[in-house]
């Protein structure tokens, strides 16, 4: 037996300098944050009081980042001491990639990708290492980070590069939200596409442009359908689609499958909702949109759809769509432009949607299509609710996640009450909390941090 495998079971599990039986300070701390977060896991969970959960929670999160932190930073340095190419370590092993991923029982796609990621944190994007590595950052907000900044214009100089990164880094820690909270990944990956904009305006039009040209070519190359008839009849099936598809499909969907619609169509026809197991679901839950019956409605709003398909042959699409673009942008077919979905997308993708689909502009306003009815009229009427897609893609109270679709417009100020039918006097709120913001019991209020919340009236005591 050598002396390094003698040193090894000295002491199981803890790691060793190589040709030394005394363990690296790294190892030594390594295996005793191990050994503590076993410690923790052994531990009957019931006993932990309800108001540390989630500080507890939050706390886990940030140390799962920073050992994936320390995993790439590793992985990095294995890389650069060709750790796969000594017969003493490596076993022979064809690369980094593929050593690490019989280490560690992964596959070896993986970690090339971890190992590209673990590159470009250590010579590139320090302010991301340092916030990952202290468990302020996720891994998939540091994947949405680097990509994005890997696709930055050439003419970026690195102190942009740099500003931008910090920019973002803020943003996703929450240091430079409006609410203070952190943005995550799926939202950061909108802003990622304009961390250029605070800096150099043109710079950023570029770089978004890049961005979701290269995303609508990935896109395009990733798209199928599979569907298969399970022979009892009924199909099932798998599809990928691109953003703009999705974003249109999931808007429809969304119309047919609202809460009021659902309710106002089984009154009429008398129909009832069913769970697979037989049983009634005579309401939709508007407080679960991923509950079971929000999956068995959807499908059936996707029944509905397919019905109403032209069965001879591909008509000029009916959809009217609200976009948002410059003129130059427009002229020069450079640039992007911003759909009533939330989404943004090329301009030549926005000219050809225009070949087919019904397009609104974003500057509304005309004879036809007034924005601002006064007190002509009580209900906002279908340019207003076009226009507020353009800043809500949700229900307007802080924290909800209903769709747009699924939402009311709210006058603030009464209309009963000399409220105008405005866009200053317009909130789009899901049934749920439009009930409660006409409920005696609650208050809307828009707070200082620019969000609408619900606060329960405090009673008075007599």
């Amino acid at each position: 037996m050598s002396s390094s495998q003698s040193a090894v079971t000295d002491t199981p599990g803890a790691p060793r300098v190589a040709g030394s039986s005394v363990p690296s300070r790294v190892g030594v701390l390594v295996e005793a944050g191990r050994d503590a977060v076993r410690s923790a896991g052994a531990i009957e969970l019931a006993g932990v009081p309800t108001g540390e959960l989630g500080s507890v929670l939050q706390a886990v999160a940030e140390l799962e980042s920073a050992a994936a932190a320390l995993r790439l930073a590793l992985s990095a340095e294995a890389e650069a001491r060709r750790v796969a190419e000594d017969p003493d370590h490596g076993g022979a092993a064809t690369g980094t990639d593929a050593w690490l991923a019989g280490l560690l029982g992964s596959t070896r796609e993986s970690q090339a990708a971890g190992l590209r990621l673990a590159g470009l944190l250590k010579t590139k994007y320090a302010a991301v290492r340092q916030a990952y590595a202290a468990g302020r950052l996720r891994a998939d907000q540091v994947r949405v980070i680097v990509n994005a900044a890997e696709q930055a214009p050439d003419r970026a100089t690195p102190d942009q590069l740099r500003a931008a990164e910090e920019l973002m880094v803020a943003k996703a820690t929450g240091q430079a939200t409006r609410s203070g909270r952190p943005m995550n990944a799926k939202r950061l990956r909108q802003a990622a596409r304009r961390m250029f904009d605070p800096i150099d305006h043109d710079l950023a039009d570029d770089h978004e442009h890049k961005m979701l040209t290269r995303e609508k070519h990935g896109a395009d190359q990733e798209t199928f359908l599979a569907l298969h008839d399970n022979g009892d009849g009924t199909w099932t099936g798998r599809f990928r689609i691109p953003e703009l598809h999705g974003n249109l499909l999931a808007g429809v969907l969304g119309h047919l499958t609202s809460p009021r619609r659902l309710g106002i169509k089984r009154a009429a026809d008398g129909t009832r909702l069913q769970h697979p197991d037989g049983t009634d679901q005579t309401t939709v839950d508007e407080s679960a949109p991923t509950s079971q019956s929000y999956l068995i409605t959807h499908g059936q709003a996707l029944c509905e759809l397919i019905e109403h398909l032209p069965a001879t042959g591909l008509a000029p699409s009916q959809a009217t769509i609200l976009v948002t673009m410059s003129l130059g942008h427009l002229m020069s077919g450079l640039g992007t432009a911003k759909l009533d979905t939330g989404i943004t997308i090329t301009t030549g993708e926005a000219r050809r949607l225009a070949c087919n689909a019904g397009i609104v502009p974003a500057v509304l306003g005309t004879r036809s299509e007034p924005l601002d009815l006064g007190r002509l009229a009580r209900l906002h009427t279908m340019a207003q609710r076009r226009a507020l897609a353009l800043l809500y893609d949700t229900c307007a109270i802080e924290g909800c996640e209903r769709p747009f679709a699924w939402t009311e417009i709210h006058h603030p100020h009464p209309w009963g009450e000399g409220g105008h039918t405005s866009l200053d006097n317009a909130l789009p709120l899901c049934g749920h909390h439009h009930r409660k913001a006409h409920d005696p019991g609650w208050q809307l209020r828009h707070d200082l941090d620019g969000h609408h919340r619900l606060h329960r009236r405090r009673r008075r005591h007599r």
